[in-house]
């Protein structure tokens, strides 16, 4: 019986490991496994190319205010204005800010962690721009809801009741990560404290709609797999 040449298998090994990544990035079960939706949630639509950002330009928030700097992927609204009549249908009370993005640095991330070591915004948005942030590619994974009251209210007026709605998305090649990867390099070049900036504490989603105002990891809120609420189905 004749040997098969080491280049061959190496071959076959290779392609099989390159299909079985394809499968799991095409392939919504993959994940679909993992996620607990809310009984009896409905299937929400979503056009396919939604997250195709590449013919979108490039938005710029780098305003002298507080949480007035920071980075987004921009998105076509069209897609989600439709999303958030469909979300809304089911409420009636939501409030939309015209507008789609995914937030890839917060501001709060920007004021207390990134600008106070001597990094500027004009730097993360070099870095943006040279790795194509509005080609990044994203896949998406659920609709996530809150609808309840905060774990620690800060003021009176964050006590009650909220409702919010963002769509889950996965930054399946590591696109926006990377970018992410690449500031906290910057943030340790000019001698920021590591454990100030988590470049993988990155939950990508774009909010579609809430009743009072939108909730952030400052408030509590986690928006990951955690978050799911409904499916979501292409068209």
């Amino acid at each position: 019986m004749s040997m098969v040449p080491r280049y061959v298998l190496a071959f076959i090994l290779s392609t099989a490991l390159v299909v079985a990544a394809c499968r799991y990035i095409v392939n919504p079960a993959s994940l679909d496994d993992d996620i607990s939706y809310s009984p009896g949630a409905p299937t929400f639509t979503l056009k396919r190319d939604a997250l195709d950002s590449g013919r979108v330009p490039f938005a710029s928030h780098a305003e002298n205010r507080p949480f007035g700097s920071y980075l987004q992927q921009t998105l076509d609204f069209a897609p989600f204005a439709d999303l958030f009549g469909a979300v809304n249908a089911t409420t009636g009370t939501l409030q939309s800010r015209g507008e789609a993005h995914i937030t890839v640095i917060t501001p709060p991330e920007f004021d207390r962690v990134l600008k106070p070591a001597g990094v500027t915004i004009q730097e993360i948005e070099a870095i943006a721009l040279r790795a194509n942030i509005q080609h990044a590619r994203l896949s998406p994974v659920c609709l996530g809801r809150f609808s309840g009251s905060l774990p620690h209210p800060k003021t009176d007026t964050d006590s009650g009741q909220f409702l919010l709605f963002s769509l889950v998305v996965a930054d399946d090649y590591g696109d926006l990560l990377a970018i992410r990867k690449k500031v906290f390099g910057l943030f340790r070049e000019k001698g920021g404290e590591g454990a100030l900036f988590q470049p993988e504490g990155f939950w990508p989603h774009a909010t579609i709609g809430y009743d009072r105002r939108d909730l952030f990891i400052e408030d509590g809120i986690y928006k990951g797999t955690n978050y799911c609420y409904a499916r979501i189905k292409l068209d």
